[in-house]
């Protein structure tokens, strides 16, 4: 086999990989607009913020504020944030929660600000917080600002501690706060930070489970303590959903982890948001989660099929390598001796 076709057997197989690369950027982008719809935060702050224990999941919404982002700011200081480029959309989302509101549903229409092609995220040499936002929460007679980051994962074992990237998210949003939230010696003005990482994939054993991590006051020494609001400052929430959160006792759990779920269809994901989770559906976001269970779907056989050519090539190579050993035979008068094909072979000769 010459050069060129081992060149465009490469190609292909790099192709291939770029096809999933794309269909799998796609889907996470998708997946942070379904995430960011304000209705099914309001699950995700109520469930893992003290602030919201006591507030009634329809009033979550109208507590956050401004233009919250998708992708949009930057981990590091020293990389540029994405400007907005959207359209004016006010007047139609006013309506359809109106619509929605006067239906006693939690509205479906009201999103966290995002960019309208969501592969602008993924750029080269940047990081940004896959969603990010402030939220206002009465604390004793006045409205606390707090700056909120919310991460998805496709699983819990990335190759590094979830909680430590975290903790390292979460110390970020503090010191960006440096110029903006306070200046000079002001650091009275500190607001506090949460960064909640959603783990869509993840073990039995650890499926279904809320955990966090915060300051403690731990007295040594006398009897004087601090305010909790000096040093209440950071929080991280970590959420591993898998096949066992579809049943979990906890309402945001379920949630997740039926709209991340390969296993429950598209109608039936539009079907229980408001029977079950008293969501109104919109067609934003009906056409969400039709897309993101065909990214689903094109990904997981994808990557079945992929397994499966992988561990043909595997079984092929042994049998190679048992034909050479016991019957003295060179690569090639195996490989041809077994009749495998000349696209295997050239495969084969760089595995052998």
């Amino acid at each position: 086999m010459g050069d060129d076709q081992d060149k465009q057997i490469i190609a292909n197989d790099m192709a291939q990989t770029l096809n999933v690369a794309d269909e799998s950027a796609a889907h996470d982008a998708i997946a942070k607009k379904l995430v960011a719809n304000k209705a099914i935060l309001a699950y995700i702050l109520k469930y893992s913020m003290d602030e919201f224990a006591d507030t009634p999941l329809k009033e979550i919404p109208k507590c956050i504020e401004g233009k919250p982002k998708i992708s949009k700011i930057a981990v590091m200081q020293d990389h540029a944030d994405i400007e907005d480029t959207d359209g004016n959309e006010d007047v139609e989302v006013e309506l359809l929660e109106a619509d929605e509101e006067e239906n006693g549903k939690l509205s479906g229409s009201r999103r966290i600000e995002g960019s309208s092609t969501e592969d602008k995220s993924i750029r080269e040499g940047s990081i940004y917080y896959d969603i990010r936002f402030v939220v206002r929460v009465p604390k004793d007679g006045t409205l606390v600002e707090i700056i909120i980051n919310v991460e998805i994962q496709k699983n819990d074992t990335p190759g590094y501690p979830i909680t430590k990237r975290g903790i390292y998210y979460g110390s970020r949003m503090i010191s960006a706060q440096k110029g903006t939230v306070f200046t000079g010696q002001h650091y009275e003005k500190i607001q506090k930070v949460v960064s909640v990482w959603i783990c869509v994939g993840t073990a039995e054993d650890r499926a279904d489970s809320i955990n966090e991590y915060q300051f403690q006051e731990t007295c040594r020494h006398g009897e004087y303590k601090e305010k909790t609001e000096n040093y209440d400052l950071k929080k991280i929430v970590v959420i591993r959903l898998g096949a066992k959160g579809e049943k979990s006792a906890n309402p945001m759990v379920r949630l997740l982890s039926k709209l991340f779920s390969r296993t429950i269809s598209k109608e039936e994901k539009i079907e229980m948001l408001p029977n079950e989770f008293n969501i109104a559906v919109t067609e934003t976001i009906s056409q969400e989660v039709d897309t993101m269970c065909n990214l689903s779907a094109g990904i997981y056989a994808e990557g079945k099929q992929e397994g499966k050519r992988e561990g043909h090539l595997e079984t092929l190579r042994d049998s190679v390598k048992n034909a050479m050993e016991s019957f003295h035979l060179s690569m090639e008068d195996a490989m041809n001796g077994l009749k495998v094909t000349q696209e295997e072979q050239a495969i084969l000769r760089k595995m052998l």
